[in-house]
């Protein structure tokens, strides 16, 4: 006897604006699935890059800041970006050029990679 696995679903109302849900039809209609089906699978996928790039809201805004060198602390090994300060690493693990600025390129809870800007 083959046993069917069913899976627990709950059922929501989601509004889209008429184009997007235009579109969104479309791109069902081209992939042969229903709607319903295309965005679970568009939220699953999106939730699954989410849990694996360690992406959070305050990395986001801090990604691709610019630092400028009087916001580096080497002797502390601190970075303020924001006006908060974080822990860094240099992406060539050379030490801080005291004239230059870098762009923070990771990061990953309180420790920031930052990369030099070449002039």
């Amino acid at each position: 006897m083959k046993k069917v696995m069913t899976l627990s679903t709950k059922m929501t109302t989601i509004r889209f604006p008429e184009d997007v849900y235009e579109k969104l039809k479309k791109q069902a209609a081209a992939k042969h699935i229903s709607i319903n089906q295309m965005v679970v699978e568009s939220v699953q996928q999106f939730l699954e890059e989410s849990a694996t790039t360690n992406s959070t809201m305050e990395s986001r805004l801090i990604l691709n800041q610019v630092v400028k060198p009087d916001k580096i602390f080497a002797d502390s090994g601190l970075v303020s970006v924001n006006g908060i300060y974080y822990r860094y690493l240099t992406s060539d693990n050379q030490a801080i050029q005291a004239d230059m600025s870098y762009l923070v390129v990771e990061a990953v809870g309180n420790i920031l990679t930052i990369k030099p800007i070449q002039k």
